[in-house]
């Protein structure tokens, strides 16, 4: 805090201020270096001094523009009270490495717009505060000696010596070259090897012809005519009553079982003519029954492609 109050003096003094007529807010504009070379780095400040029971701090602004003199970051802001008198001291950090800038000869004077300081007092009064900044002198790099102690240096450009090469470009145009059809013929190669083949599915073997299936009947037909053939008596009673016990299983009325069943038990052995006829008549008899099978079966395909031909008409 003491430090604080010993700067507030030093500003007031350095301002040309007394206590006596110490008013509510007070500022002066600063540089830190008034003669600099081409691209140094120049701080401006803008220190204000007031008295916070005149003064809203919030509302104290300051404007100042440098001409072709640019920011480096954003204003430094800091403050610093002591009772009720505060020091607001704002840092300005500039470089300038434009055109702008350079001097034409020697030194080149630079003026800076001045800053304006607005502020409101506790009552609501505005006031304004305009401060002059010091005039900047920038001074050239070049000392006058520079150029005429300049290095007698010149271009030639029209001796320029041949390129030189680590590899023969002819060399080096054959390898890549040569590089380039292997990897071409490798990348074929690649793509042959993994190209989908196209199977041949092989032709399939042709169905075997679907087998007969005798129905019971027939079987005993087969036995029975064979028997006949071998003339053994023994297999014709075997044949005959099987016939006559299929027969009898199917219901037939026509005296077929019967005659079967009385060749089969015969006091004597069935004389081979007598079973000829009686397996020509069973044999006679299936056939018939397979034929009216047959009828009935292509009537009822008739019949429902009439059915269909007539849904068809309808829809």
């Amino acid at each position: 805090m003491l430090a604080v109050a010993a700067g507030v003096l030093a500003f007031l003094r350095d301002s040309g201020g007394d206590d006596s007529g110490l008013r509510p807010l007070r500022a002066r504009a600063a540089l830190s270096d008034r003669i600099v070379v081409f691209g140094d780095t120049v701080r401006a400040q803008v220190e204000i001094t007031f008295d916070r029971r005149q003064i809203e701090p919030a509302a104290i602004r300051v404007r100042a523009t440098f001409g072709a003199w640019r920011r480096v970051g954003p204003p430094r802001v800091t403050r610093a009270d002591a009772g009720s008198s505060s020091l607001l001291r704002i840092v300005y950090v500039l470089r300038c490495l434009k055109q702008a800038c350079v001097p034409e000869r020697d030194t080149l004077p630079f003026e800076f717009d001045p800053a304006r300081v607005d502020f409101v007092n506790r009552g609501g009064g505005r006031g304004a505060l305009r401060l002059e900044w010091p005039r900047l002198i920038v001074h050239s790099r070049f000392q006058p000696g520079d150029l005429a102690n300049a290095a007698p240096w010149r271009l030639d450009g029209t001796t320029v010596p041949e390129p030189s090469y680590r590899a023969s470009p002819g060399l080096l145009l054959t390898l890549l070259l040569g590089g380039s059809v292997l990897l071409l013929g490798a990348g074929g190669a690649l793509a042959y090897a993994g190209w989908p083949r196209r199977h041949v599915e092989p032709e399939p073997e042709p169905e075997p012809e679907p087998e007969l299936l005798l129905t019971p009947l027939e079987q005993a037909l087969e036995l029975l005519e064979d028997a006949a053939r071998a003339n053994g008596a023994a297999d014709q009673r075997r044949s005959l009553e099987l016939v006559a016990e299929v027969l009898g299983e199917r219901g037939e009325e026509d005296g077929l079982a019967q005659a079967a069943r009385e060749l089969a038990w015969s006091p004597t052995a069935p004389p081979p003519a007598a079973t000829k006829r009686l397996a020509a008549r069973v044999r006679a008899t299936l056939e018939e029954e397979l034929r009216r099978l047959e009828e009935e079966r292509l009537l009822e395909e008739e019949r429902r492609r009439a059915a269909e031909e007539a849904h068809a008409r309808v829809e």
